[in-house]
């Protein structure tokens, strides 16, 4: 049997995403785990050549027009499912994408990978008018109820290495390192200015230690300090900085 040549991930988010199929239902095809087409899609292991060839069958070609230019996604897809595809059925690089509608390629990865899961408003709305279609509103709502906190917020995610992400707002943040370790909790009246003012010089603040940023928009001051005792105290010697008490 001649070897299948390796989809990249992009092309297995891609097709998936523009058959309509979620990641379970096209695990259950192939015969994997929903966990292993996850890594095949976010790079971190790749499909050996014959569950490429039954990839291949499973997802077929890129459908064209069938998702109307771009704009759908499945209904149990994810943000970056759509953006990745959209991206690629306009056959545009991230680094194209990047270009237009200034936001770097490194978050569009981010986003795209599933690594941020919930971009901030303003990051969606720059992309989707760089790519001249929006998500589905069922896709919109799905991403605001998963990261809902009841009672509190939304839990979203912000570049730490974009000034113009950082979000200047009151709330609780947590960086996270590559591995996704949380690494630093802080709260502020105005992320941004703690940040600029506080981290963005320091030895630390750089990748591999932080790589990730996430936000819950909290007004209170005391919920606000509470939340950032509760969550240092709950994550114990993984939040690094905090434990060596720099730049608390």
């Amino acid at each position: 049997m001649p070897r299948a040549t390796t989809l990249t991930p992009t092309q297995i988010r891609a097709r998936r995403t523009a058959r309509g199929l979620s990641q379970a239902t096209l695990a259950d095809r192939v015969g994997v785990t929903q966990a292993t087409i996850s890594n095949w899609e976010s790079g971190r292991s790749s499909p050996s050549a014959e569950q490429t060839a039954t990839l291949r069958d499973a997802l077929g070609p890129v459908p064209t027009g069938e998702q109307g230019g771009g704009s759908a996604a499945p209904s149990d897809g994810g943000y970056g499912d759509w953006l990745s595809a959209t991206r690629v059925q306009q056959g545009l690089s991230r680094a194209q994408l990047a270009a237009r509608s200034g936001v770097s390629a490194p978050q569009i990865w981010n986003i795209e990978t599933g690594a941020t899961g919930n971009p901030r408003s303003s990051t969606r709305t720059k992309l989707e008018r760089a790519l001249g279609v929006s998500p589905p509103e069922a896709l919109v709502e799905a991403v605001r109820q998963e990261a809902e906190i009841s009672g509190v917020g939304q839990f979203v995610d912000f570049d730490p290495h974009d000034e113009s992400d950082f979000p200047s707002e009151p709330g609780v943040y947590v960086f996270y390192d590559i591995s996704d370790r949380p690494v630093y909790v802080g709260q502020s009246g105005d992320i941004r200015r703690r940040i600029k003012g506080d981290h963005l010089e320091k030895f630390w603040y750089r990748p591999p230690i932080v790589e990730k940023a996430s936000y819950v928009r909290v007004e209170d001051q005391t919920l606000r300090r509470q939340l950032e005792d509760t969550l240092i105290k709950f994550m114990k010697s993984n939040a690094v900085i905090n434990q060596r008490q720099v730049a608390r």
